[in-house]
C-alpha cells in the first residue's frame, strides 16, 4: 500500500502540539518511530487516523516544516512561574470555535438590523475602576440589592450568567472542547478569553475552574468587554496588582474593575465588620453573594489582611472549597443550564436552520451537535419551531 511522504519535523511539531506523549502515540502507531527516521511513512488512512489522534487537519502534515502558529487572540495571561510553553490544541481548537460562531451572530444581528451596544469599548483603562464596574453593574441590572434573587453565591453565578446574556454578551461556559469529555480544558493555562465587537461582544469562561473562579472570570472578561480590548487571561481573584508586571496594565485594571463589579468598596466600606477575619469574609460573601474568596481579596484590598496573610487565608479557602466541591453531587451544573452554548445564539442557529437560511450542516458545526435527532432535541428544548 503507498506510503505518504511526511517531514519527520512536522511528525514531531504535531505530536508535542498535541501534548501527547512519544510511549503513547507508539502505542497507537507501532511504525511511528520508523517514521521519524525516514524508514517509510503512514500510509493515507493511517495519516487520516494520526491527524484525528492529534486533532489536527491533514493538510497540515503536508507542509514542508513545522509552522509557526500564534494565538488568534492577544494573549494577557501572567506567564512567570507557570510554564507555559506552545498553547495547547484545546485552548486554540476552543478560540476557533468561538471565533467562528462570534462571526456568525455577528452577521446574523447586523443582518437583522439589531442595535450597536453601547457599552462595548465605552470606556479605557485609564478610567477609575470603580466608575467602570458601576457601568457594567448597571448595564447588567447586577446591583447588590438585586443580588437577594440568589441564595447563595452559586446560585449567583446562575443570576451573573443571564443577566450577562440577556445584555447581549455572547456568553459561553465548556470545560471540555466542544462536547469532547475527553480533551479537558485546563484553568491553570487560562480561565477566560473575550472577543470585542459592537454587536456580538464573546465572553468564554473555562467550566474546569471553580465556581468560584469562573464569578471571578466573568466579572474580569465583561471589563475587558468594556474597555474594547479582547484577549487571553488566566487572572484569578487572588491576583493582587503587586504580583503582575509592570507591563500588565490591562489585567490589573480588568482585575480592579472585577473585585469592584462583585464587591463595591464603597459600600464595603460602610459595613460594620468582625475584627475576625473568617466572620468578616462569611459576612461579605453572604450580603454580596459572592464566594469567600472574592470576599478575602476584597479584606485585602480594604487594608484588612497583609499580602502574606491574604495569600495565606486565600489558599486554606481554597482547598477547603476544593474538598466541598468533591464531596458534594448534584449533577453537571452546566449539562443542566444548556450554558457550553449561549441559547440565544443557538436559537437563532437553529431558526435560521429551520428557514433554510443556514445550512444544515454549518448549524450542525456551530452547535457541536452530531445529526438530526439531537438537532431536533435541542430545537425542543430552547422551544424553537419551524
Amino acid at each position: 500500500m503507498a506510503q505518504v511522504d511526511i517531514s519527520p519535523d512536522v511528525l514531531e511539531w504535531a505530536r508535542e502540539r498535541a501534548g501527547m506523549s512519544f510511549d503513547s502515540l507508539v502505542q497507537r502507531f507501532k511504525k511511528y518511530p520508523a517514521w521519524l527516521e525516514g524508514k517509510g511513512g503512514p500510509t493515507f488512512k493511517q495519516l487520516e487516523t494520526l491527524a484525528a489522534t492529534l486533532h489536527l487537519p491533514l493538510g497540515m502534515f503536508f507542509l514542508p516544516a513545522p509552522p509557526e502558529e500564534q494565538l488568534p487572540l492577544p494573549d494577557f495571561r501572567r506567564m512567570a512561574g507557570t510554564g507555559y510553553g506552545r498553547p495547547s490544541t484545546e485552548l486554540i481548537d476552543t478560540i476557533h470555535t468561538c471565533q467562528r460562531r462570534q462571526s456568525w451572530y455577528r452577521d446574523h444581528l447586523a443582518g437583522a438590523g439589531a442595535p450597536l451596544l453601547e457599552f462595548v469599548g465605552s470606556y479605557t483603562a485609564g478610567d477609575p475602576p470603580a466608575i467602570v464596574a458601576g457601568s457594567i453593574r448597571t448595564v447588567l441590572k447586577l446591583e447588590v440589592g438585586s443580588r437577594s434573587e440568589a441564595a447563595n453565591w452559586e446560585e449567583f453565578l446562575r443570576l451573573f450568567i443571564a443577566l450577562a446574556r440577556e445584555a447581549g454578551i455572547l456568553l459561553m461556559i465548556n470545560g471540555v472542547v466542544g462536547n469532547n469529555t475527553h480533551r479537558k480544558l485546563n484553568p491553570r493555562e487560562f480561565r477566560g478569553f473575550a472577543i470585542s465587537d459592537p454587536f456580538a461582544p464573546l465572553v468564554f469562561v473555562n467550566g474546569a475552574d471553580t465556581k468560584a473562579g469562573q464569578i471571578f472570570t466573568l466579572a474580569h472578561e465583561l471589563a475587558h468587554i468594556w474597555i474594547g480590548k479582547g484577549g487571553i487571561s488566566n487572572a484569578a481573584a487572588d491576583d493582587l496588582p503587586e504580583d503582575w508586571a509592570s507591563d500588565s496594565a490591562v489585567e490589573r485594571f480588568c482585575n480592579a474593575v472585577a473585585a469592584e463589579v462583585l464587591v463595591p468598596m464603597a459600600q464595603l466600606q460602610n459595613m460594620e465588620l468582625s475584627g475576625d477575619i473568617d466572620l468578616a469574609k462569611t459576612t461579605i460573601a453572604r450580603v454580596f453573594r459572592v464566594s469567600t474568596l472574592v470576599a478575602l481579596r476584597r479584606l485585602k484590598d480594604l487594608g484588612r489582611l497583609s499580602y502574606d496573610a491574604f495569600q495565606a487565608a486565600y489558599d486554606a479557602e481554597l482547598d477547603f472549597l476544593k474538598d466541598k466541591a468533591k464531596a458534594s453531587s448534584g449533577g453537571d451544573f452546566y449539562a443542566t443550564m444548556g450554558a457550553r452554548v449561549d441559547p440565544h445564539f443557538a436559537s437563532a442557529v437553529i431558526s435560521t436552520a429551520l428557514e433554510g437560511r443556514t445550512l444544515m450542516g454549518e448549524a450542525f458545526d456551530l452547535l457541536n451537535l452530531k445529526n438530526s435527532k439531537t438537532f431536533r432535541e435541542e430545537a425542543r428544548r430552547l422551544g424553537v419551531t419551524s
